[in-house]
């Protein structure tokens, strides 16, 4: 099979060959070199020359050049609409195939390297939480004796018992582990404890105001809400806190204060309304505890 020749090779020797004939010819006309220089020199200024200002507006020249061609090129004849619609069909496909390429290439060096390092990574997190969390070396269980006839297991008449011993297996396993007592025996069950009731609170009849112990208490709630009740002097204190609670203060949190001295009731629960001086009518706060 014949190699291809290289174009630029070939050109070079026909560069090479021709200068060679240049020199040749100029030996034998006998030119002064200094002109031949000068013109050279001269020469090469003009290319360079030529070449700048071809860089500097090339491009424009070239629209102005495709413009004036293709102004020519319509006046000369003018495409009728369904050959400008055939132009514009190959003009889009051209389009669409170039991106189509770019898209196609895109996939193949960007998306599918980073798929494939996606996958690997997963691959690589599963294998290591869901591969054999222990490779060393096993052991029996029970630290790989044989067990006793004092630690068999036995019945309650005292006979040990008979387990087929497969080896290997859990059965195995488990005629040789030993288990605490709490496993072995379990504890009693402890009879279960009447629960304590609940106390149910119970506000003593309202007296009449005619009679001579009865006192009037106002009690003022945390949103300044007053509430008025008569009472008896031989009343306890704990009626007080049980009106409190019937109006939504749990006796845990809150508590019943008189105003001037000030005196935390929850403190005298068993004396009387005569005992800590309330036999005139009075006006009690409900605070928060602290």
């Amino acid at each position: 099979m014949a190699r291809p020749r290289n174009r630029q090779h070939d050109d070079g020797w026909k560069l090479l060959c021709s200068f060679s004939a240049v020199m040749f010819v100029l030996v034998l006309v006998k030119l002064d070199f200094r002109y031949l220089i000068r013109m050279v020199t001269l020469c090469l200024l003009v290319l360079g020359f030529f070449t700048f200002f071809l860089y500097l507006v090339g491009d424009k020249l070239q629209m102005l050049w495709s413009f004036f061609m293709s102004s020519n090129n319509t006046q000369g004849q003018e495409l009728s609409d369904e050959e400008k619609e055939t132009e514009r069909r190959k003009a889009r496909k051209r389009i669409q195939n170039e991106y189509t390429e770019k898209g196609a290439r895109y996939e193949e060096e960007v998306l599918k390297p980073r798929e494939e390092a996606e996958k690997a990574r997963l691959e690589e997190e599963f294998n290591k939480f869901a591969g054999p969390a222990w490779k060393g070396k096993s052991n029996r269980l029970g630290d790989g004796k044989e067990p006793n006839e004092d630690e068999r297991p036995v019945t309650d008449s005292g006979k040990p018992v008979l387990r087929k011993r497969v080896q290997g297996t859990s059965k195995d396993a488990s005629a040789v582990r030993k288990l605490p007592e709490s496993v072995t025996r379990p504890t009693p069950v402890e009879p279960d404890q009447p629960k304590p009731q609940k106390r149910v609170v119970i506000l003593p009849e309202e007296p009449n105001s005619n009679e001579k112990e009865c006192i009037t208490i106002r009690m003022r709630g945390l949103q300044s809400t007053i509430r008025t009740r008569r009472f008896l002097c031989t009343n306890k204190v704990q009626v007080l806190l049980d009106w409190m609670t019937k109006q939504g203060y749990h006796p845990q949190l809150y508590t019943v204060c008189t105003m001037f001295p000030r005196m935390d009731l929850s403190e005298h629960v068993d004396k009387t309304l005569e005992d800590i001086e309330l036999c005139r009518d009075v006006t009690l706060i409900i605070e928060e505890k602290l």
